[in-house]
């Protein structure tokens, strides 16, 4: 019984075992739902799971004017993965400024 779940999967919440992506489909601009499939023959559990984004950690420098998310600093366990660098500059865009310790963005108001 393989019990690692690779990336996007989750494990069968009753054998543990590895489940697969049977088919997905967005129900909004922030939300996916996602049927899967336990790997395990001998137990045969089928679910649907839901995908949603829930905050912001860097704004988005091409926003959506109909998407609204609360904007936080980082979360002490946030997952950190560095950004692509701008090939002009080789600046990371989307990295806050530095300079000032603990500095946290501002919630934008989208009307």
């Amino acid at each position: 019984m393989d019990t690692t779940a690779p990336r996007n999967t989750m494990p069968c919440p009753h054998c543990r075992s590895r489940m697969r992506t049977i088919t997905s489909r967005q129900l909004s601009t922030l939300v996916r739902e996602i049927y899967f499939d336990c790997m395990n023959v001998d137990c045969g559990h089928r679910c649907v799971a839901q995908l949603g984004i829930v905050r912001t950690l860097v704004p988005s420098l091409i926003p959506n004017a109909q998407v609204s998310l609360p904007i936080v600093e980082r979360r002490p366990n946030d997952i950190l993965v560095p950004a692509a660098t701008h090939k002009a500059t080789g600046e990371n865009p989307a990295l806050p400024p530095t300079g000032s310790a603990g500095s946290s963005y501002a919630p934008m108001v989208l009307n």
